[in-house]
């Protein structure tokens, strides 16, 4: 059976194989919907040379319940908001000195509260979303504001998406002199993001896109050090950082129930930095539609950053030994599932769809890190 215009553009991409806002529907008036996801990480390291007393341990366990509300007010308009809390146990973030981190009086169990509301307008010029968000964790702050539009054309065959954001951040540093962490220092970020999707076929999509990313002000970490004469010494990086990505996304339905999608990303930045990054997946409808299962994997592979060095040889004005700007290849491998129970009647609520959701990801790379990620999620609609 071949797979019509409406199932590919709504059943499959909104599914969530196409990651962008210009493929939702809105919603019925007055409708509401909620989603609680829950997500486990568990990460294990032994290649974190930026950490302040040699051992190279980044071991991490992050605890975050999010939660999405969405309301339609009428036919064209939709407020949207989520919040999010992490809790997190991890020792390289406190071990700043010979008193923080496990074993001293320092910093302990850490936490980031983090929440966005948008409104989208659906007008004859395009669908409008501005929105506002702010997160906040003992080292760093964020006010953030973006704007997204996007239109359909040529029978919705065509769909054009633009978005702008703007973050004032606040990015707090340790002081080794004075073993205190610092009230803080502006940092300002401004991003820029237009895409295009495109129907090719009765059963494919393509989608093509390009990012750009301007940061000024601190940008070093609170956490990093660099090894200097048996001895360690600061972070220090420019104040400025231009990063650029390049993507694209194919899907094809194989047929009513199965869909294949295939997605590459070019990264480059000019700290010279440049990255490449493709990821395949299999998403398979099941029990009449009402679930899928999705499989998917991602290949990583990076050249590190100019600044990236193991020792200070005491000259350079800048280095960094994080691990996350060094030279590494990685892979994910990723199993999700989503159940729609439909329409359940508790004692004083009646719920119109009642979704479940679960996942598990698994990542290593060759600079010797790896981490796993459990999720479980619960959505209703009412």
């Amino acid at each position: 059976m071949v797979v019509t215009k409406k199932e590919i553009l709504f059943k499959v991409s909104t599914a969530g194989l196409i990651l962008t806002n210009s493929m939702a529907e809105m919603m019925a008036k007055g409708t509401w919907t909620s989603k609680l996801l829950i997500n486990f990480y568990d990460q294990d390291s032994k290649g974190g040379h930026q950490v302040f007393d040699g051992s190279k341990e980044e071991g991490a366990t992050v605890f975050e319940p999010m939660l999405f509300l969405s309301h339609q007010i009428d036919e064209t308009t939709n407020i949207s908001g989520n919040f999010t809390l992490d809790a997190w146990s991890a020792e390289s973030d406190t071990i700043m000195d010979a008193n923080t981190g496990e074993s001293g009086e320092g910093i302990g169990g850490q936490s980031r509260t983090s929440a966005n509301v948008s409104y989208a307008k659906e007008t004859e010029s395009g669908t409008w979303t501005p929105r506002i968000g702010y997160s906040s964790e003992y080292d760093y702050s964020s006010i953030n504001t973006g704007l997204n539009w996007s239109r359909a054309f040529a029978e919705d065959n065509f769909v054009l998406n633009i978005n702008g954001q703007y973050f004032k951040d606040k990015n707090k540093l340790f002081n080794y002199t004075t073993e205190l962490i610092g009230d803080g220092e502006n940092k300002n970020v401004y991003s820029f993001d237009i895409s295009a999707t495109q129907m090719l076929t009765r059963n494919s999509i393509v989608l093509f896109g390009l990012s750009y990313i301007n940061q000024k002000g601190a940008l070093e970490s609170i956490r990093n050090t660099v090894a200097y004469q048996g001895a360690r010494t600061t972070e220090e990086l420019p104040n400025s950082r231009s990063r650029n990505a390049y993507y694209t996304q194919y899907i094809h339905a194989l047929n009513d129930n199965h869909a294949l999608s295939f997605k590459y990303r070019y990264y480059n930045d000019d700290w010279d930095l440049s990255a490449h990054s493709a990821e395949t997946s299999l998403r398979s409808f099941i029990q009449d539609e009402d679930g899928f299962i999705e499989l998917s994997y991602r290949y990583h592979d990076q050249d590190q950053t100019k600044y990236y060095t193991q020792e200070y040889n005491g000259k350079d004005e800048f280095r960094t030994s994080d691990s996350d700007l060094a030279s590494f290849s990685s892979h994910r491998f990723g199993f999700h599932y989503s159940y729609s129970l439909g329409e359940k009647a508790l004692p004083f609520v009646t719920f119109d769809e009642v979704d479940l959701t679960t996942g598990a990801y698994h990542y290593f790379r060759s600079n010797d890190l790896s981490y796993n990620t459990v999720q479980f999620g619960i959505g209703v609609q009412f």
